[in-house]
This record gives structure tokens, sequence and C-alpha cells, in this order.
């Protein structure tokens, strides 16, 4: 189920950011049910997935993680507090 939700993810991404975003996620729930040991297996199961149904830049990216050993990095983005007005009218 981990390989197919992130796999999805992966493959709806418009923009190679999103694609990183959702592997990167995928990686994470991997990590916290199976630890390090399940990262090479998901990695190769979500390539593999993405390969058969044709989403070649998609699979490209993760063959990228793979062969460089490398994993995405995902900028933290910075939440926007709306503030309030205080004054009394």
């Amino acid at each position: 189920m981990l390989v197919s939700r992130a796999a999805s993810h992966i493959a709806s991404a418009m923009r190679p950011e999103g694609r990183d975003e959702a592997l990167a996620e995928g990686i994470t729930e991997v990590i916290a049910h199976c630890g390090n040991a399940g990262l090479g297996l998901f990695l190769a199961a979500v390539w593999h997935w993405l390969d058969e149904r044709d989403y070649h830049d998609a699979a490209d990216a993760v063959q990228h993680y793979i062969e460089s050993g490398t994993m995405p990095t995902v900028k933290p983005t910075p939440k926007v507090v709306r503030r309030r007005d205080v004054r009394v009218t």
C-alpha cells in the first residue's frame, strides 16, 4: 500500500519539486513502518510501478536517487500566520 500510494502521488505531481516532495513523504512513511532496511526495496518497487505505467519522467527521477544513493530533500515552507486586526470599532 505504501508503494502504490507514494508512486501515485509522484506520478500525479506536475513539477519536479512536487515529485521530490511526494517521494520524500513516501520515504518517511517507509522508514517509520519498516526502518531503513526496507528503503531499497521500496524505491525499486516505486520505480517499477512508475515505469510500468509509462510515467517516464517520474521513473527517471526515482532512478536518479537510486543510482546516486541520495534522497530528495524538501525545503520546509514557512507557514503564513494571518494577523488579526485588534482594533475595536
